[in-house]
Formats: structure tokens, C-alpha cells, sequence
């Protein structure tokens, strides 16, 4: 494997704060235009993703945010607390989550012909996230950033792009390859090349991992990332 580094020039110290309500700050800057919501809680809109922030968690907060999940929806919220909804909700998922960011990426394993994906690949992409589970991934996440593929005879087979943007940063996300092409190196030279594309653009890339899936978080060390902070991941639903 590569040894290799590509680097960005560094400040002197990583802004932490915005990424500790990241969905907040994306939703009230540079995506904005993907955003629902008022200035107590935000969520992107329904088909783009199931991510939601709030200024401040609070019941005025979830008052806010209960008219923007429909019923049979569902959104996760990315805390530095541990999440008390008002009874109007019920918590699905409850767990803890890595925050990674990264001042510089490993190298790619091996030249590759990645596809940057658009419109046209968004079935393929959807077909992709059902066999892989990578995470939410809705018929307009594709909107949020750039995508790059491999495909290997026609199919679709792994994939990585960006997703939540906010001054300074973007995340990378939707890292799945499918189930019967795993063990090639593809998740590790598409975060790379995705990652690379960020560094160049003089902003942080970051992504958030389950704190058990310890593959992932293995991977993503190789690549560069380390811990910011660990973050509390929770999944909510609207109660009839």
C-alpha cells in the first residue's frame, strides 16, 4: 500500500465549533437552498436527506421540527449531548458516532477510472445504497456534492461523494462498495480521490462513522482521518 501523502497548508488550528452542530450550520449556509425549517430547527428537505439541526436543543426546538417529518419519515440528528425529544417523537436509533477530519490523505492504492456520476446514474446509485446500506441516501442526495463511481461491466459497484457542506468543510459520505466486489481497495482510492478534491478546494474534509463499526474507522485512519470528537447519532420519528 501507498505510503504516500497529498497535504493542504494547515492553520494553526482546526475550527471545531460549527462541526459540533453540523447539520445547524449546513442547512444555514452553504446549502441553504436544500433547506426546510425556521430559525429554531431545519431539516433538508424530504428527498434530499433525513438529517435535521437545531439552534439549540430544546422544546421550542422540537416544536419546530415535528411539522417537518411526516408521518413514515424519519431523521437523524447529529448532537454532542445525548437527545430528550418532547413526547411527540420517538427515538429509533440511539447511538454514539465518530466525527473524522483530515489534514491530508493517503494516496490512492492504484490508478483508477473513476465516473463522476450525475443525473443520468442516479437509479444505479439508489440500486447501489439498497445492496450496500451505506446510510440514508434519498433520489436527491446526489444534489448535496460531487459523486465518482467505478463500475465494472456496466454495474455500478462502489461509490463515495460529498454530502453536508458549511463554511469551511465538507463531508464525505455514501462510501459503499457492493457486497460481492469488496476486498479491492475501491472504498479506500474513492475517499481518497474524493477527499483530495476537498484538500485542493482549501476546505476540511470530515465524515462521521458509527463508534462500533470498527472496519470503517480502521479504514478511514489509513486514509488520514482521525477523531475529532464523538458525537451522539439519533434517529426520530414523528408519533401518530
Amino acid at each position: 500500500m501507498s505510503t504516500s501523502t497529498q497535504t493542504l497548508n494547515e492553520p494553526a488550528a482546526v475550527p471545531s465549533h460549527p462541526l459540533d452542530n453540523v447539520v445547524w450550520h449546513a442547512l444555514n449556509t452553504r446549502q441553504i437552498q436544500f433547506s426546510a425549517g425556521d430559525d429554531r430547527a431545519r431539516r433538508y428537505m424530504v428527498d434530499v436527506a433525513r438529517f435535521a439541526g437545531m439552534r439549540e436543543v430544546s422544546p421550542a426546538g422540537f416544536a419546530s421540527l415535528f411539522p417537518l417529518v411526516p408521518q413514515g419519515d424519519r431523521v437523524t440528528m447529529f448532537t454532542i449531548e445525548p437527545v430528550q425529544p418532547a413526547d411527540r417523537f420517538e427515538i429509533l436509533v440511539a447511538k454514539t458516532g465518530h466525527q473524522m477530519i483530515a489534514t491530508r490523505v493517503a494516496a490512492p492504492i492504484q490508478p483508477r477510472n473513476f465516473e463522476r456520476l450525475d443525473d443520468s446514474s442516479v437509479q444505479d446509485m439508489l440500486t447501489l445504497v439498497e445492496a450496500s446500506r451505506p446510510g440514508p441516501f434519498s433520489v436527491r442526495t446526489n444534489k448535496l456534492g460531487d459523486y465518482l463511481g467505478i463500475r465494472v461491466d456496466g454495474h455500478l459497484i462502489a461509490m463515495t461523494g460529498e454530502r453536508m457542506k458549511l463554511e469551511g468543510f465538507t463531508e464525505i459520505s455514501a462510501v459503499c462498495t457492493h457486497p460481492d466486489h469488496r476486498g479491492h481497495g475501491y472504498a479506500h482510492d474513492l475517499v481518497s480521490a474524493v477527499a483530495q478534491a476537498v484538500l485542493d478546494r482549501g476546505e476540511w474534509p470530515f465524515l462521521h462513522v458509527f463508534s462500533d463499526n470498527l472496519p470503517a474507522i480502521a479504514l478511514y485512519e489509513r486514509l488520514g482521518f482521525t477523531i475529532r470528537r464523538t458525537m451522539h447519532v439519533t434517529v426520530l420519528a414523528a408519533k401518530p
